[in-house]
């Protein structure tokens, strides 16, 4: 320990001696990024979607149609929020149905790991509808994914 202690103050010294001599020392510390708490896969009628893997600060869409099954599984505790036009976010909650653009989106699973929408509609869509889930961190808030549903007929 004392050598340590000695090392430090002997380099501690010498960088205020070249400071003062018109030298200087560049004493970098590097600080990785932080770990992202959780990342987001997805399950269409059943069947992993290889390509869907998001991760705090990304955000993917998701092609959906009338009568699918989608299953969004996070490897970390999150809460789950959905936000449909120009609404605010709406908590999601097993049983919950938000009706939109004639599409309706049945939450039949909501738990920290796991989102289930079974999706609906009474008639043909008219134009493609889209809805925004957020994933934020239960440990860091800071840290959200975000997953774009378009859904057609």
């Amino acid at each position: 320990m004392r050598k340590f202690t000695l090392s430090l103050v002997a380099m501690a010294a010498s960088g205020l001696l070249l400071t003062a001599c018109g030298g200087g020392v560049d004493v970098g510390i590097e600080i990785p990024p932080p770990q992202a708490d959780f990342d987001v896969g997805a399950k269409l009628n059943g069947q992993w979607l290889g390509d869907v893997d998001v991760f705090p600060d990304d955000e993917q869409t998701i092609q959906v149609q009338v009568g699918d099954v989608l299953e969004l599984d996070s490897s970390g505790p999150v809460e789950w929020e959905t936000v449909a036009g120009n609404s605010a976010g709406i908590p999601t909650q097993a049983g919950t149905t938000v009706l939109y653009g004639g599409a309706a989106f049945t939450e039949t699973v909501s738990t920290s790991g796991q989102l289930v929408f079974a999706i609906s509609s009474a008639q043909p869509l008219v134009a493609p509808v889209q809805m925004t889930v957020y994933a934020t961190s239960l440990h860091d808030a800071y840290q959200t994914a975000r997953i774009d549903l378009v859904v057609t007929n």
